[in-house]
């Protein structure tokens, strides 16, 4: 009941903040979505669901929210926990987005790092076009877009990453073939020396699927840390391919170290307070792999439930 009342209150306060103005201002359907922008005197926000935009604010249905007054500050708490893990690595060259949403966190990334290269793979050319249109997401000389999955563009690619984010997933629908332990070792490959894998997931604790996505990340990566975002069922994972790669300290460290040299708009430190060493904490012994890997199966039914053979 406890857990059932934090998630009310939750959607009850986004609601407010959202307030009884919403307006949308555009709708339409592409080859993998059905998107709406939509806005009140204050945010405007991305989603792939129909419903009230109040309800996308309080739930895993908003794929990304801006704030009018400062488009340009990241809004979504996991894009913040997400951004924070930049500080792992030093002075980071080339980077990979998978994933685009409204374009948030590839804009704030080249805005804090000018230096760095970095590479978005996005599926849908639609929301590559409503990003640039709604969500002022500009052409960047250090930013390549590509329209394609993000799967494919890792096998088409011999580029080395000093960080991935993977951030592909929505609620209604999980690209299996971006959860299994093959995917996740093809990542691994693309990560330069020292790099690292930050990953967004929206899994519920109390789902099938949460522990054999997290047995599945322990498989291929040596190093696994998480943060639970506060006020949603959203996961931050941190990966890195050897043992013992990084100690909670040193990441608490880190952040501090970079949110002194750089402004980032929020309480960076706050974040990786929430960061966990999971490297050795399994509760199954079962991954998903490309020949089994029933997610959004699993991500409906509750890890205590029966009624399925697997």
């Amino acid at each position: 009941m406890r857990g059932k009342l934090h998630y009310v209150l939750i959607a009850l306060l986004a609601a407010g903040a959202f307030g009884a103005g919403e307006r949308v201002v555009y709708e339409a359907n592409s080859l993998y979505h059905h998107i709406i922008v939509s806005e009140d005197d204050h945010v405007r926000v991305l989603r792939f669901h129909k419903g009230a935009a109040a309800k996308a604010l309080g739930s895993s249905f908003a794929q990304s929210v801006i704030s009018l007054e400062d488009p340009h500050a990241l809004y979504m708490n996991y894009a913040k926990y997400s951004i924070a893990c930049a500080a792992l690595v030093e002075n980071p060259k080339r980077v990979l987005f998978i994933g685009l949403g409204a374009g948030s966190m590839p804009r704030f990334f080249a805005r804090t790092f000018p230096g760095c290269r970095i590479d978005v793979a996005e599926i849908d050319a639609k929301v590559v076009e409503v990003a640039r249109r709604f969500f002022f997401l500009p052409e960047i000389e250090t930013m390549k877009i590509t329209v394609i999955d993000g799967r494919i563009f890792l096998k088409q690619s011999s580029e080395q990453y000093d960080i991935i984010f993977l951030d592909a997933y929505r609620d209604q629908l999980i690209p299996f073939h971006l959860m299994t332990r093959d995917f996740l070792e093809e990542l691994k490959s693309r990560l330069a020396t020292g790099g690292v894998l930050v990953s967004n997931v929206a899994v519920r604790d109390s789902a099938q699927l949460y522990p054999w996505m997290l047995r599945t990340y322990q498989s291929s990566f040596g190093t696994l840390f998480c943060a639970k975002v506060a006020g949603s069922i959203n996961k931050v994972l941190v990966a890195w391919p050897e043992p013992q790669s990084q100690t909670e300290e040193g990441l608490r460290s880190k952040v501090a170290t970079l949110a002194a040299a750089v402004d980032l708009g929020y309480d960076a430190a706050a974040c990786a307070a929430d960061f966990e060493d999971i490297s050795n904490d399994t509760e199954t012994d079962r991954i998903l792999t490309d020949d089994y890997a029933p997610v959004n199966l699993m991500w409906r039914r509750e890890a205590d439930s029966k009624d399925w053979e697997y």
